[in-house]
């Protein structure tokens, strides 16, 4: 138990009065000042209160702003700290953890199908299978129909593939370019050469294609499972959770926790609905144009759009593909020019503001998280990032709002008493 000596206790309240008098000169300052600042303001400032130092020894010498920055600091290492070994746990267990995270997203979408059965008396267990066999029969006929088109019109397209070819030919010897036929000879004679030499290279990126493909049908058959096991069980594996929360904090746990599963709820209806403009602006402009492809490649369009920006990018190229082997170049480069159109807007207006608008985030944080999530881990992560940003902004928003109503219960309580 240590005293305060007559010295200190004067030099405290001489400190105090100092603080008193410096906060009366800003608040007056700010009144006299130019309206013109209130954007950063926000309006009037309320009340400044003192701030209370309780700093002895050395601690006293120290500036408080430097004191509270360095306390920020090593809490904000401390908190990245955990985030990158978290990361880094998730990447040494990619394998388990992406399946995982989209059986969620998926979970998140069929639960209105899969609330709505049990409410017609169908066993949890029937329900969670019945919309696994939906979302396989969705997925499946979507990709089976745009194979069976393709392959419909293989004849076709190999036939006008090689008119396309033959005239591209033609215009480069006879257009502006003025290419000789030797010069093209030439040129392929080169390409074959650098394809040979780096055969043992194209060799091995197939292999490791080979293993890709069998890791992607390992993790769908666990996403699969666990898509099944998240329906049928998911609120009982939420209690379980919700179990392990110290009693006294469950109470503000489990209200946040429902805010973020809702607001990523959210998040994945919105998905749906850019998905289907995407895809009924790709179907419509090659409609327009006159291909006979252009259920395909509306299919092709809907399915790639939920991979943000990079999905309208690869159905783009097919597409144009298509129509350059089936219509000409002039079409296709028309196609290209509706795939831009739908690319810009989905990057520039709905991703931003029917996302943002859907997880109340700002467009800004929408674009940043896509393209953090794509830089960390690649396409995996480009497509878990605004989920994964939607649920935790929902937790924080409504730990926040619980907060409030717990500061506003207090008066009452006190007034009450």
């Amino acid at each position: 138990m240590t005293t305060s000596t007559p010295d200190a206790v004067r030099r405290r309240r001489w400190r105090g009065r100092t603080e008193l008098a410096r906060l009366a000169r800003s608040r007056d300052s700010v009144a006299d000042s130019d309206e013109s600042d209130d954007w950063l303001t926000g309006g009037a400032l309320p009340p400044a209160e003192p701030a209370a130092d309780d700093a002895t020894g050395v601690d006293a010498a120290v500036p408080r702003g430097l004191r509270l920055a360095a306390a920020w600091s090593w809490r904000l290492l401390l908190v990245g700290a955990v985030i990158a070994v978290v990361l880094a746990i998730a990447s040494y267990l990619s394998a388990i953890v992406f399946p995982l995270l989209a059986a969620f997203l998926l979970t998140a979408a069929l639960e209105p199908l899969n609330r709505w059965l049990v409410g017609k008396r169908w066993p949890d267990w029937a329900a969670a299978l019945l919309c696994v066999l939906f979302f396989l029969i969705v997925v499946g006929g979507l990709l089976t129909l745009v194979t069976a088109q393709i392959a419909a019109q293989a004849t076709e397209l190999g036939t006008q593939l090689v008119a396309g070819f033959r005239q591209l030919m033609d215009w480069l010897a006879g257009g502006p370019l003025h290419i000789s036929s030797d010069q093209i000879t030439s040129w392929f004679n080169q390409l074959l050469k650098v394809l040979q030499d780096q055969s043992s290279t194209i060799a091995s990126v197939l292999a490791s294609a080979g293993g890709s493909i069998g890791t992607f049908l390992t993790g769908l058959i666990m996403c699969l499972f666990a898509l099944f096991f998240f329906l049928k069980d998911g609120r009982r594996f939420a209690r379980s959770a919700i179990g392990w929360v110290p009693a006294d904090a469950r109470v503000r746990v489990a209200p946040a926790a429902l805010a973020g599963w809702r607001s990523m709820v959210s998040y994945v209806k919105a998905v749906v609905v850019v998905a289907a403009v995407d895809g009924a602006g790709a179907g419509l402009g090659a409609l327009l144009l006159g291909s006979n492809l252009w259920v395909a490649i509306m299919a092709l369009t809907f399915v790639c759009a939920f991979v943000p920006m990079l999905g309208a990018m690869i159905a783009g190229g097919v597409g144009v593909i298509v129509v350059l082997a089936t219509l000409g170049w002039i079409k296709a480069l028309i196609m290209l020019a509706v795939f831009i159109v739908v690319l810009e807007g989905e990057v520039h207006i709905m991703q931003p503001l029917l996302l943002g608008r859907a997880v109340n985030i700002h467009p800004l944080v929408v674009l940043v998280s896509i393209a953090i999530g794509l830089v960390v881990a690649g396409i995996p992560g480009g497509v878990f990032a605004i989920p994964l940003v939607a649920l935790v902004n929902g937790v924080i928003q409504e730990i926040g709002r619980g907060g409030r109503r717990t500061a506003d219960a207090a008066p009452a309580a006190a007034d009450g008493g």
